[in-house]
C-alpha cells in the first residue's frame, strides 16, 4: 500500500538522547516516520471472497450443540448459553464448555467411592477436570447421575444455591440439543449477568463476546468500547491504554489521512489487548447542539465532512486486523428518551443529511453496523425492517448488523438484525431475544443469511481460532497489559494540537518570552482532575459523567491526563515566562492574578456524557463573571475552551484570543501549550456552528413523536441561525490568498465529473498548512438554498510567499439533491452557484444548467447573509481565510440567454 501522509507536516527529526531526555517531548521534533509507527498493514478479502469462503463454513455447521435453561437467577450467568463437546476429561467422559463454565461427569467430587456420581455444571478456568473428584461438592450446580456418556435431556431436578448462605435447593434445568447450535452461536453475545446491582459486564471480559468454534477455527469476537480509546472495564485497567482524543476533537482537523493514523494507531492498541473489533467510530450527524454524545460524533454537523473522516477511520481500523462496528444506525440524535422516542424523518432530509455518513463507511467496507435505542417511525431501530433494507440493500452493506446492547425488543432477525448484545434480558421486552429457543423458530433461511454475515466478516478480516491473541475467559494478562507507547503519546499530542481551533486573534499569539515576561493561568477548568468511573467514592451509577478531556459512558477513557494548567506551565518555565495562577472560581483571586501579568489565559470547560443531554449550552461554573472581572483588569486576555460540542461565548467581544478543542484527550496540555507558544500553528475548523444564543440551535425533543420537521435547516443550513462563530472557521499564525481558480470536464476519470483548480498563496510571515473549502448553492426546489460544504482540502505546509495548488474533484452525487419527485433520484439539473473569497459572498443570481467553462468571475458582497455568521468575529479585517466557497466559471442558459 502507498505510505499515507503523515498526520503533521513538520520535520521528523530524529531521536536522539539529547531530544529523549529533553524535560518536555515536543511533536515538532519527535514525531516518527509514520510508517516505523504504523508496522505493517493488513490488507481485508473482498466482499466475494469472503463470502465464498462462508459459505462453505456455514455448509459444516452440522455439529449439535447442548442448551441449558432454566437455572435459577443467581446462576444466570451460566443459563440460555450453547455449550459445546470440546473433548474428554481425563476419565473418558465428555466434557461441554462455554465461556467459561464446564458442564462434566463426577464419579466421587470428594473423593470418597461412597459418594453418588453427578453431572456438574461450575464455573473454571482450567477444562482439565479431575474425575476422582473437585472436592467442591456443596458449591457446585448438579444432578445425580451415573450414566457418564451424556448428561441427563429433558428436564431434571438440579441442586444449586438459589439464595444467600449455604441452603441448596432443587430447581428444574432443562437440556436439550440444538441440531443448529453452532450456527446459533454466532447470532447471540454473552459477556454480563445478573448482580445485585442490575447486570454487571464479567471482570476481564471484553463489552461485547461471542464463543468460539475451535473445531471450525472460528475465533470469539471480543468486542470493546470505543471510538477514542480501549475502556477500562475491570481492575487494574486504568492509564495502560492511550487516552485519544474525542471523535469531535478529530472531526476539528479536517483531515482524512490524520483520522486514518489515529484510527492505525488506535487499532494497535485494541490488537494488543487481544480485541478483534472496536464498537466504533459514532458517525451521526449532529442535530441537536445539547445531545449528550455528540463528542463522539465523526460527522460533526455535517454529512460531507463526516462521510470523508469515516472513510479514513474505517480503512485505517480495518487494516489494522480489527474490524469496525458504526453506530448508531439510525437517527439517533439525542439521548432525551432515547429508549422511547421516536424519530420522524423524511426521506430527502435521510439520504442528504443523515445516511451520507453511513453509505461512506459501507463504501469503505466497514465489518459491521450497530443499531440503535430510539425508533424510526414507531417502530425500535433494531427491528426496523425499512432500515434494514435502506442499509443493506438500498446501500449495498455486506457485512452484519447487531443491536446496541439491550436495544432489542423482539425476535427481530427476520426484520434483519443479525446478531443481538450482550445476548441476557434486562426486564420485560429488552434483550434475550435471540436464545436458541426463540431463535429455533424461526425460518431457516432467516438463520443462515445472519449467520453468513457474521461468517463473510470472519474470513473478511482473516480471523481464527488458531491465531486470536485469547478468548475469555483467558484474556486478563491482556487487559492489563499496557499497550500504549511513547509514539502514540506523541501522535495523541499532535493531533489533539491539529484539531485545536482558534477562533479570535488580536495580535496575542503566539507568546513569546520577546513580547511576553508573565502569564497568569486562570480557572478551575485549567487544573481539573479526571474522572475515573471505577475510582473512589465514585459509585457504579456514576459511569456516565465525562470530564474535560474525554467524554462520559461507553466512551469514556481513563489515564495519564496532562491538564491545561500542567502543560502551559511547563512550557512556560523553559521559555523563561513567569507564571502566576488562581486555579479556582473565586473571581477576586482571578482578578488579582490576571493584573500582575502580561497576558491572562483563562481555561473554560464544559462535559456531557452518555444517557443525558445537555441542559444547555452553557460553560461550567460562571464563566461569564469570571472572564468579565479578568478581562476588565488584564493587559490581554485568551480564553482557552474545552467543550464536548457547541457552547455559547457570550463574552467573546471583552477578549483578545479565543480557542476551541473538542475534549483532547491525555495530551490535552501539552497540545494547548504546542499552540499558545507557536510550537505548532493552528490548523483546526470549527466541525459544528458556534450559535450567537441557545435559541440559534435545534433543542431535544421531548415528545413521544420527535419530528425532523427542520428538513435540511440544521447548523449553519439555517439561514434563521445567528452564529457567533461559523461552521468551518479558523485562523491560523499567517494569511493567505486564493488565485488563478479554474475548472474543467473531468472526462473519464473515475467518479470526477467537475475538476476544480485554485492556487492558494501564503502572504504572512508563518509557514502554515490551511483548509480550504467547497461550498455550492442549490436552488429553492432543492429544498434549501443555503450553500453547503462540498469539498474540503488541507495542505501541506506552505512556506511564506510560496503557492500551493489546491484541486476539487466533484462527483455526479456532489452536484446532485434528492428528488422524491424523481422516485427517489438525484436530481443534478440545475443550481444555483456562489462564490466565497476570504468570506465575503459574491452572488450568482439565476437557476441554470451545469455547462462546465473556462473562465471565472466573482461578484463582491459587503452584507454577507446570517448563515456566514458575525463577520467581526471572523478575522476578515486581519485577513486569514476562515473558509472559501468556489465554484468552477460556469456557461449558464436561461431562456436562451448565456452568462
Amino acid at each position: 500500500q502507498e505510505p499515507h501522509r503523515s498526520a503533521t507536516n513538520f520535520p521528523q527529526a530524529p531521536l536522539t538522547s539529547a531530544t529523549m531526555s529533553h524535560p518536555r517531548l515536543r511533536s515538532v521534533t519527535l514525531l516518527l516516520p509514520l510508517m516505523a509507527v504504523l508496522g505493517a498493514a493488513f490488507e481485508p478479502l473482498s466482499w466475494e471472497e469472503a463470502y465464498r469462503r462462508a459459505e462453505e463454513t456455514l455448509a459444516r455447521m452440522d455439529v449439535p450443540l447442548l442448551f441449558v435453561t432454566g437455572l435459577c437467577e443467581r446462576q444466570s450467568f451460566a443459563n440460555n448459553l450453547l455449550y459445546q463437546n470440546l473433548g474428554t476429561t481425563k476419565g473418558g467422559a465428555p466434557y461441554f464448555s462455554v465461556g467459561g463454565y464446564y458442564l462434566y461427569f463426577d464419579p466421587h467430587c470428594d473423593g470418597n467411592a461412597s459418594t453418588p456420581a453427578r453431572w456438574v455444571l461450575s464455573e473454571s478456568e482450567d477444562a482439565d477436570h479431575d474425575l476422582d473428584g473437585d472436592g467442591l461438592c456443596s458449591l457446585d450446580m448438579h444432578v445425580k447421575s451415573t450414566n457418564f456418556t451424556m448428561p441427563p435431556m429433558g428436564t431434571q431436578e438440579w441442586q444449586m444455591h438459589c439464595a444467600e448462605g449455604e441452603a441448596v435447593s432443587s430447581t428444574n434445568v432443562t437440556l436439550h440439543m440444538v441440531p443448529q447450535g453452532e450456527k446459533l452461536s454466532l447470532l447471540k453475545g454473552h459477556s454480563f449477568y445478573k448482580s445485585k446491582i442490575w447486570y454487571t459486564q464479567r471482570d476481564y471480559w471484553y463489552v461485547g463476546n461471542t464463543d468460539a468454534i475451535p473445531r471450525l477455527d472460528l475465533p470469539s469476537f471480543n468486542m470493546q468500547d470505543a471510538a477514542a480509546g480501549f475502556r477500562p472495564t475491570s481492575p487494574g485497567m486504568s492509564g495502560k491504554a492511550t487516552v485519544w482524543p474525542s471523535m469531535l476533537c478529530m472531526a476539528a482537523t479536517w483531515d482524512p489521512e490524520a483520522v486514518r493514523s489515529y484510527s492505525e494507531a488506535l487499532g494497535r492498541e485494541f490488537r494488543g489487548k487481544g480485541a478483534n473489533s472496536i464498537l466504533g467510530p459514532s458517525i451521526n450527524v449532529h442535530r441537536v447542539a445539547r445531545n449528550g454524545r455528540n463528542f463522539e460524533y465523526l460527522s460533526g454537523e455535517d454529512p460531507y465532512l463526516g462521510a470523508k473522516l469515516v472513510k479514513g477511520y474505517v480503512q485505517g481500523m480495518q487494516s489494522e486486523g480489527v474490524f469496525a462496528v458504526v453506530k448508531h444506525w439510525v437517527f439517533n440524535q439525542q439521548e432525551t428518551n432515547r429508549n422511547t422516542e421516536s424519530s420522524i424523518v423524511d426521506d430527502k432530509t435521510a439520504w442528504e443529511l443523515y445516511y451520507p455518513p453511513f453509505q461512506a463507511a459501507v463504501d469503505a467496507g466497514v465489518a459491521a453496523v450497530m443499531c440503535s435505542y430510539n425508533k424510526v417511525g414507531s417502530e425500535y431501530s433494531c427491528g426496523n425492517s425499512k432500515q434494514f433494507k435502506v442499509l443493506k440493500e438500498s446501500m449495498g452493506f455486506k457485512g452484519f448488523v447487531q443491536s446496541d446492547w439491550w436495544a432489542t425488543h423482539n425476535t427481530s432477525i427476520a426484520a434483519g438484525l443479525d446478531q443481538e448484545m450482550p445476548g441476557i434480558g434486562s426486564g420485560e421486552n429488552h434483550g434475550a431475544f435471540f436464545d436458541a429457543n426463540e431463535l429455533e423458530a424461526e425460518e431457516q433461511e432467516t438463520i443462515d443469511q445472519a449467520a453468513t454475515r457474521v461468517l463473510a466478516v470472519i474470513h473478511k478480516m482473516n480471523l481464527s481460532a488458531s491465531t486470536a491473541a485469547c478468548a475469555p475467559p483467558h484474556c486478563k494478562d491482556f487487559f492489563l497489559k499496557d499497550v500504549s507507547s511513547l509514539a502514540h503519546v506523541r501522535l495523541a499530542r499532535t493531533l489533539a494540537a491539529q484539531s485545536v481551533v482558534m477562533l479570535k486573534n488580536k495580535d496575542v499569539l503566539p507568546l513569546s518570552s520577546a513580547s511576553t515576561k508573565s502569564i497568569a493561568i486562570i480557572g478551575p477548568a485549567a487544573n481539573a482532575k479526571p474522572y475515573d468511573p471505577r475510582g473512589s467514592g465514585q459509585g457504579y451509577d456514576g459511569w456516565m459523567p465525562g470530564d474535560y478531556y474525554s467524554g462520559g459512558g461507553s466512551g469514556h477513557m481513563t489515564g495519564n491526563v496532562i491538564s491545561a494548567f500542567a502543560g502551559l506551565r511547563s512550557r512556560a518555565q523553559e521559555l523563561g515566562i513567569d507564571v502566576v495562577f488562581s486555579l479556582t472560581d473565586n473571581k477576586t483571586a482571578a482578578a488579582e492574578a490576571a493584573a500582575r501579568a502580561d497576558v491572562a489565559v483563562v481555561v473554560l470547560g464544559a462535559t456531557s456524557g452518555e444517557g443525558k443531554d445537555r441542559p444547555h449550552l452553557r460553560l461550567d461554573g460562571n464563566p461569564d463573571a469570571l472572564v468579565r472581572e479578568v478581562s476588565a483588569v488584564a493587559k490581554a486576555t485568551v480564553v482557552l475552551v474545552q467543550a464536548p460540542g457547541a457552547v455559547l461565548m457570550p463574552w467573546r467581544d471583552s477578549v483578545e484570543g479565543v480557542l476551541v478543542m473538542f475534549l483532547g484527550g491525555q495530551q490535552t496540555g501539552d497540545a494547548w501549550a504546542d499552540i499558545v507558544f507557536g510550537d505548532q500553528v493552528p490548523t483546526g475548523r470549527l466541525p459544528v456552528m458556534m450559535p450567537e444564543a441557545e435559541e440559534d440551535s435545534i433543542p431535544p425533543g421531548t415528545e413521544p413523536d420527535v419530528v425532523y420537521s427542520e428538513g435540511l435547516a440544521t447548523s449553519y443550513r439555517n439561514p434563521g441561525f445567528r452564529a457567533a462563530y461559523a461552521f468551518g472557521h479558523g485562523l491560523t499564525y499567517t494569511t493567505v490568498e486564493y488565485q488563478n481558480a479554474s475548472s474543467s470536464l473531468c472526462g473519464n476519470t473515475g467518479e470526477c465529473e467537475v475538476r476544480i483548480r485554485v492556487s492558494v498563496k501564503n502572504t504572512g510571515g508563518r509557514a502554515a498548512p490551511t483548509v480550504a473549502q467547497l461550498y455550492l448553492q442549490f436552488p429553492a426546489s432543492a429544498g434549501n438554498s443555503v450553500p453547503v460544504l462540498k469539498g474540503f482540502k488541507k495542505t501541506s505546509e506552505i512556506s511564506p510567499g510560496s503557492s500551493q495548488e489546491v484541486v476539487f474533484e466533484l462527483t455526479q452525487r456532489d452536484l446532485s439533491y434528492y428528488s422524491a419527485e424523481r422516485g427517489g433520484g438525484l436530481d443534478q439539473s440545475h443550481l444555483r452557484l456562489h462564490c466565497s473569497h476570504r468570506g465575503v459572498l459574491c452572488r450568482h443570481s439565476r437557476d441554470c444548467d451545469l455547462l462546465p467553462g473556462t473562465r471565472q468571475r466573482a461578484w463582491l458582497d459587503e452584507n454577507p447573509p446570517p448563515w456566514l455568521g458575525d463577520r467581526r468575529h471572523r478575522g476578515c479585517a486581519r485577513a486569514p481565510l476562515w473558509r472559501f466557497l468556489l465554484v468552477p466559471r460556469l456557461l449558464c442558459q436561461a431562456e436562451g440567454q448565456g452568462e
